[in-house]
């Protein structure tokens, strides 16, 4: 427990720090995709289809819409 713990706070430090990062400048796609995962990880899971599989779908929509952000930033 505690590293899901300690992994979901360093997946959530790294977040920020592209959040931090794309006030300044334009991420490179794979820094988008990489800062996805992360999110997933915050959340939990795994990866998406995880993430997806289970089933809150306030939860889902909260994460389609900051991935979306996320991406956004990268085109």
């Amino acid at each position: 427990m505690l590293t899901q713990t300690s992994d979901k706070f360093s997946a959530f430090i790294s977040l920020n720090r592209y959040f931090t990062l794309i006030e300044t400048t334009k991420p490179t796609r794979q820094q988008a995709e990489k800062a996805a995962a992360l999110l997933c990880r915050i959340y939990g899971a795994e990866n998406e289809k995880e993430l997806f599989q289970l089933g809150d779908p306030e939860l889902i929509a909260t994460y389609k819409e900051i991935k979306h952000e996320i991406l956004k930033a990268a085109m």
